[in-house]
């Protein structure tokens, strides 16, 4: 499953995306914004894998937007102006769709993200964290869910808990959006692993992790519970 959001200062614009993705079951439009500092500022607590992103917006461009992420992220263009098309290719564009744009055209563009998404994960299946002197490689798919402790973070895996001096903007950095979803100021979970959530309430094996009223929205629809 795929995470998106949408970031087009027209509604109308907004409401063909989200009807587009609703037909795609890959595909979770998890939030959608038409300010960009907004969307800048939900990015830093929530990574996602891919951005449909209008150019041309008033006061502050998409293009200036992604100049001021620190992370890259996979991006589909959405706009009506043909001729910034050729600029968007500077920032890596997955795919670039001139308004109006159909289902079948847009469904080609998240094709496109899909396949790059997919190469990205194969590439990135592990990350270090410093104990001490040392550095411990971590696989993603070893982790639990992560913890806020202080200075430290607690890494829950199945075997260890490992505690690294990260705050969690880093660690959210390192992870696949896909595969991580954050749940509460001081938890992101792993999708995989949740045996059942019950009372706004994740269980993991035998531990117990509170949904916050201010991550619940974002988590419902990134696993598309009603």
């Amino acid at each position: 499953m795929m995470t998106a959001i949408a970031i087009d200062d027209e509604p109308k614009a907004i409401d063909v995306i989200r009807f587009h993705v609703s037909k795609i079951p890959t595909l979770s439009l998890i939030a959608h914004f038409h300010e960009p500092e907004e969307a800048m500022n939900f990015l830093r607590s929530n990574p996602v894998d891919l951005i449909f992103l209008d150019i041309n917006m008033p006061y502050f461009s998409g293009l200036e937007m992604l100049q001021q992420l620190q992370i890259q992220p996979n991006v589909i263009f959405t706009t009506a102006y043909s001729e910034f098309a050729l600029e968007s290719y500077d920032y890596n564009a997955v795919d670039y769709l001139l308004k109006p744009f159909e289902f079948d055209r847009f469904k080609l563009a998240v094709d496109k993200a899909e396949e790059r998404i997919e190469s990205q994960r194969k590439q990135q299946l592990f990350f270090f964290i410093k104990d001490g002197f040392k550095n411990i490689k971590v696989r993603f798919d070893d982790i639990l869910f992560i913890k806020g402790s202080g200075n430290y973070l607690d890494i829950q895996t199945d075997h260890k808990v490992y505690s690294p001096r990260m705050t969690f903007v880093e660690m959210l950095n390192q992870l696949p959006p896909s595969d991580f979803v954050r749940v509460h100021q001081s938890y992101i979970v792993n999708i995989h692993y949740i045996d059942k959530i019950e009372d706004n309430h994740i269980f993991i094996g035998s531990h117990k992790i509170s949904i916050s009223s201010s991550y619940r929205e974002v988590f419902f629809k990134r696993l598309r519970i009603e």
